[in-house]
């Protein structure tokens, strides 16, 4: 048992290492296409790998979403604050 998990974790690692050589977009087209459909636990660990792409993907739209949206605030408030000061220099 412990020999099937230890190759188990090794064929998945290859099929992981040739996913990423191959890249998303064809991984998902051989999925797709069937070309993979003769090894059922490939299909299974190539469409594991194609969910954890995705959500890494959406995680980094989040993060760039996030940081320009800190970005476009910090630009507001200074722009605020220059004209706040500004303001009351030009009173004195």
């Amino acid at each position: 048992m412990g020999l099937s998990s230890t190759t188990d974790a090794q064929r998945e690692a290859a099929w992981r290492a040739e996913f990423k050589r191959l890249g998303e977009q064809l991984v998902f087209d051989n999925v797709t296409q069937g070309a993979i459909n003769n090894n059922e636990a490939k299909r299974q660990g190539a469409l594991r790998w194609l969910s954890e792409q995705a959500r890494s993907r959406r995680g980094r739209e989040v993060r760039t979403r996030l940081v320009a949206w800190g970005t476009f605030f910090i630009a507001i408030a200074t722009i605020l604050v220059s004209a706040i000061g500004l303001l009351a220099v030009l009173r004195n």
